[in-house]
């Protein structure tokens, strides 16, 4: 695949730096043509992709795409003191701030909701393709997060609170579960190796079985819990410890949050 162009970086933490290393990997940007700015880690990531470090304004100024990846009450205080030019494309990966708070114009802006399983080309990322966007924005931005995982197209920026409280924050909720799962199993005197190897392996041939076509989680739950067996006797503590309560109380605060960081 051909290069992207100059891209830039405001901002390059862990989900920046997920990003820009799996588009280096697939080739997709060429390391000559990124420039970083963040106010500790530039010059440390620079360093270690072999890409270039500069100032916000620089990132503005020499930029075709414009990753904006800070945290989201320094969002629309720095677009503001930055200029864009007509033809750059700003690509937000800030959470819970709507397009209509990120002063671009007359650049043009597309909203992403990427996760941390980027880093390792696994990730899934939300794409924002209402009526309003270009499709060959969409289509850009498509082939970039592509490289890193799959993709969704969101029709309604609303959705977002949702898909940033599930895609975006789950894997937070699936590592407490892992860790959880493992230190039970330590406790029943399985190696804390073998037991963090077991929890990883568990959880990846649970969601082969999840993503197969026509797949539906509460029935391939019934085909591991036989009656009177060890699983169901599992099942039953979580049912009694509110488990899957739990977890969508979780998703709906994630998602509550979201909206309360939109708010000015």
């Amino acid at each position: 695949m051909d290069p992207i162009g100059d891209v830039g970086f405001l901002g390059c933490g862990r989900m920046g730096r997920a990003l820009l290393e799996g588009w280096l990997n697939a080739g997709l940007v060429e390391r000559e043509r990124v420039i970083v700015a963040a106010r500790e880690s530039a010059q440390a990531t620079a360093d270690a992709l072999g890409v270039h470090a500069g100032t916000i304004f620089e990132v503005a100024a020499r930029s075709d795409v414009i990753v904006l990846a800070v945290k989201p009450a320094q969002a629309a205080r720095m677009l503001a003191s930055l200029k864009f030019e007509l033809g750059q494309l700003v690509v937000s990966v800030v959470a819970g701030v709507a397009r209509a708070a990120l002063p671009v114009s007359p650049a043009r802006l597309v909203r992403t909701m990427p996760n941390i399983a980027c880093r390792v080309g696994q990730g899934t990322t939300a794409i924002l393709a209402t009526a309003d966007e270009y499709p060959e924005d969409v289509e850009r931005i498509t082939r970039l997060f592509e490289a890193v995982g799959q993709v969704v197209r969101v029709p309604d920026e609303g959705m977002f609170h949702g898909v940033t409280a599930l895609s975006g924050s789950g894997p937070a909720y699936l590592f407490a579960a892992m860790e959880a799962l493992a230190d039970g199993a330590v406790a029943a005197g399985v190696p804390r190796d073998l037991a963090r190897t077991l929890v990883v392996h568990t959880f990846r041939s649970a969601t082969a079985l999840a993503a197969a076509p026509g797949a539906v989680p509460s029935l391939l739950k019934d085909e591991v819990a036989s009656p009177g067996g060890t699983t169901i006797r599992g099942l039953q503590v979580l049912e009694s410890r509110a488990f899957r309560g739990a977890l969508l109380d979780a998703v709906v605060a994630a998602a509550e949050r979201s909206r309360e960081l939109e708010k000015p």
